[in-house]
């Protein structure tokens, strides 16, 4: 057996401490350094052991009220933030791997379906193809070039907290070039992420210190009454990339990523972009 936390079991934090985003956090940390075989079985469901008051927090968060969407506080989007971390590194399992940038342990499908299940996520169950629901993780080109994208496979579920979108399915997608195309759609850098295999990721959590980059917020998008509310949480308002359109911004905003805009997709700044639009 592998050291199974980096913290002895007496001491993992609960959300009864301080600050909020530390359970998160500190099981984040445990899965990086973990080396053993079972990491479901010697870090995960130990963890989930002593987090009945995340879940409470968690099943207050799904019914919370809004007009249409609920506020939250700084910390509870930190806390959201670090559990959007904890989700991508172990998403990493599933996913199609180039070179060893990420030698993270896995978890198998089921493991991964019982911890989310545990801490109260429902799995999205959305075959048609939305980039709200779907990240595009790889395209298979149809001949057809007006052929509007389609969900080939899923390479990992995507996870829901009643109307608040936790993570996105990881998707193999088939279609014409006029809506999405190859070489851009796999291999432009996705924002509002951590970890990927095959492509360079970007959030706001980049450049800071070890304390600091946990005190970022986490990017919160909606489904309530047949609408989607994208990005509720725009920053402040920045400089705009003056060279994109309207349409290649909300490319980026919707794809968290360019899948046919051809222009530089580093460097970019999306986050104070927000959107909404009938499902």
């Amino acid at each position: 057996m592998g050291r199974a936390a980096r913290l002895p079991i007496s001491r993992i934090v609960t959300r009864d401490d301080y600050p909020a985003h530390l359970p998160y956090r500190q099981l984040y940390y445990a899965i990086r350094d973990y080396e053993g075989g079972a990491l479901y079985d010697d870090v995960l469901r130990v963890w989930l052991g002593w987090q009945d008051g995340q879940r409470r927090w968690l099943d207050e968060l799904r019914r919370r009220p809004g007009a249409p969407v609920p506020a939250i506080s700084d910390e509870e989007s930190w806390e959201l933030y670090a559990l959007s971390r904890v989700v991508d590194v172990l998403n990493l399992s599933f996913a199609p791997r180039v070179g060893d940038d990420w030698k993270m342990p896995r978890v198998g499908a089921e493991e991964m379906a019982a911890f989310m299940d545990a801490l109260g996520f429902e799995r999205i169950d959305r075959p048609r193809f939305h980039p709200f629901h779907h990240e595009i993780v790889t395209v298979e080109p149809m001949d057809d070039a007006s052929a509007e994208p389609e969900v080939a496979r899923e390479y990992w579920p995507g996870w829901r907290l009643g109307p608040l979108l936790i993570s996105r399915a990881g998707c193999a997608v088939r279609a014409g070039r006029e809506h999405v195309v190859k070489e851009i759609a796999e291999t432009s850098t996705l924002y509002w992420a951590f970890a990927r295999h095959t492509r360079p990721t970007y959030d706001l959590s980049v450049g800071w210190g070890s304390n600091s980059q946990w005190r970022t917020r986490f990017r919160r998008d909606y489904e309530i009454g047949g609408a989607l509310h994208m990005n509720v949480d725009p920053t402040s308002p920045a400089a705009l990339d003056e060279d994109l359109t309207q349409a290649e911004r909300l490319e980026l905003l919707r794809h968290r990523c360019f899948v046919r805009c051809a222009k530089d997709h580093r460097d970019r700044w999306p986050y104070d972009l927000t959107h909404v639009e009938s499902l």
